[in-house]
């Protein structure tokens, strides 16, 4: 059974510069799933890929073109074709199903119902669409937390909706009262 004071669902997870995992390279992970003896899961919500929306609708079978279409995001590497929507809000009918849900603002749904009435408009609030996730075997996570390459944030919506992507990970640093600038890193450039 999990303590509530370990759990960290509903947290930010911000990728510090000795990461150098160029999957999760300045990366901020959006925690929904986390025990020390089942591992944990997250998605990435600060990195766009180059997809286009629509060949995934069409994929899906999505034949009228969308209300509004969504921005797609890297989730994670773990299985880089399954799709989740995050969106603002807990405005599901009674037959969709959230994978989870955090706090009253935040759901995230693999559902492609859900998704289909986010594009339509029969849902309210912002939304993104991911594809792939972050998974850790059991203990993990909290190896990689010692190790210094992750810090714990509160989850704040204003970063999920309101700050743009490539602005998120300072936005998570200075939410906790971190100056970027003051974190040693071991390199500029990105990791290849």
């Amino acid at each position: 059974m999990e303590s509530s004071e370990t759990s960290l669902v509903g947290q930010l997870l911000i990728a510090m510069p000795t990461l150098r995992d160029p999957n999760f390279w300045r990366t901020v992970v959006l925690v929904g799933v986390h025990s020390r003896d089942e591992g944990a899961f997250g998605l990435v919500i600060n990195r766009e890929i180059e997809v286009d929306p629509s060949d995934i609708l069409v994929e899906l079978g999505e034949e009228d073109p969308p209300t509004r279409a969504p921005i797609v995001l890297g989730g994670g590497p773990v299985q880089p074709t399954h799709g989740f929507v995050l969106f603002e809000g807990l405005n599901l009918d009674d037959d969709q199903q959230a994978v989870l849900t955090i706090g009253s603002e935040i759901t995230v749904s693999g559902s492609t119902q859900t998704l289909s009435q986010l594009l339509h408009g029969k849902l309210e609030g912002r939304f993104y669409l991911l594809l792939g996730y972050s998974g850790w075997a059991p203990g993990q996570l909290e190896q990689e937390i010692e190790e210094n390459s992750w810090l714990v944030a509160p989850c704040d919506s204003t970063i999920l909706f309101d700050i743009p992507l490539e602005d998120r990970w300072q936005a998570a640093l200075q939410l906790i009262g971190v100056d970027p600038g003051t974190l040693v890193d071991v390199g500029s450039a990105e990791p290849s």
